[in-house]
């Protein structure tokens, strides 16, 4: 049987899993003036942070909101280096809210991978701060350290000459030399964007849409990073010169970006690649979702068929791609 709802709401409890707190606990807030309990880092009815020196940390409860696309947010990472219990793991996952299977995967790539991210560093620190008392030991990386919209530098081509690589500025046509016995960071990747073009009868504020036409490109990169090189060099398969394969370029660009990856192998003996950013792709959807932009078409109109309206939306994960990157190159 259903449980009967209290009458009154004064009758009803404030939190889930919490005793009703007394008026002396009671926190209040500095956005709106009312009170709030003193488990929450944010106001229940502004939003406002809560001051975390008033926040009772040990029963406060962690807001998993992810920040919106246009505000940078804090993503936690595992940090620790020895190697973990399946129980710890688990307890970890159930913290986390992240399934046990998933994180145990992620955790064998061996590669820095986002966990969790969030929109508060207040919430982000009490989380590091339980998982940390687990043994599971996670560093918080903000989007302000990642400069993902900043993108690397593009590059035209590629030159090896002796002791040292010699990479072509795309835009400028400047040469940057790269020796090559010095430990660089490269990482592979793709590009996707996903463009959807919709058009239907426009009828009180509304489009049904009658016509969709979907179409999609991905396409391979290698992001590297001298050693101390923060923001680092992106080679895209299209625009690139890869004459400098030799005897091995051929027709096709993608076969060529392949045979790229490995000659940079044998051209950086002692270069670290980090190539699971494939093995990561659909997780990083759920934590760094892809851009989405949306744009209207024209607007037409017909004796048969009214008004019509066509818009576009397009999917792009640049940015995602590039906070990968820029994280390996951060703690590799």
């Amino acid at each position: 049987m259903a449980e009967t709802p209290p009458e009154n709401v004064h009758e009803m409890v404030l939190t889930e899993d919490d005793p009703r707190f007394s008026a002396d606990e009671m926190l209040r807030c500095d956005g709106c003036g009312r009170s709030v309990p003193p488990n929450r880092t944010a106001c229940i009815y502004c939003g406002k942070a809560i001051s975390a020196d008033l926040v009772k940390g040990e029963i406060a409860k962690i807001n998993f909101q992810q920040p919106e696309a246009w505000e940078d947010g804090f993503s936690l990472v595992y940090s620790g280096k020895s190697e973990l219990k399946d129980e710890t793991i688990a307890a970890a996952a159930d913290v986390m809210q992240i399934d046990r299977e998933e994180l145990q995967t992620l955790m064998a790539l061996d590669s820095p991978v986002p966990l969790v991210y969030l929109r508060s560093l207040h919430d982000a620190e009490l989380l590091a701060s339980r998982l940390s008392q687990l043994g599971f030991d996670c560093a918080i990386v903000g989007d302000d350290l990642l400069q993902a919209k900043t993108l690397p530098t593009r590059v035209r081509s590629m030159t090896f000459n002796g002791d040292a690589v010699l990479l072509e500025d795309f835009n400028n046509g400047k040469f940057i030399s790269i020796d090559r016995s010095e430990s660089v960071l490269i990482v592979p990747g793709t590009l996707i964007k996903t463009s959807t073009e919709t058009a239907g009868k426009f009828k009180k504020g509304a489009v049904k849409a009658d016509t969709e036409t979907m179409s999609s490109t991905d396409e391979t990169v290698i992001d590297i990073y001298p050693k101390n090189d923060v923001y680092g060099f992106r080679i895209r398969t299209s625009g690139f010169n890869f004459s400098c394969l030799g005897d091995r370029m051929q027709p096709i660009a993608a076969a060529n970006i392949t045979a790229l990856i490995t000659e940079l192998r044998d051209q950086f003996p002692t270069a670290v690649f980090i190539d699971s950013f494939h093995a990561v792709e659909a997780f990083l959807e759920t934590i760094w979702p892809s851009d989405e932009t949306k744009k209207s078409g024209g607007i037409s109109r017909s004796a048969f068929s009214g008004i019509r309206k066509e818009s576009t939306t397009v999917i792009d994960n640049t940015i995602q791609f590039t906070k990968f990157s820029r994280l390996q190159r951060h703690f590799v």
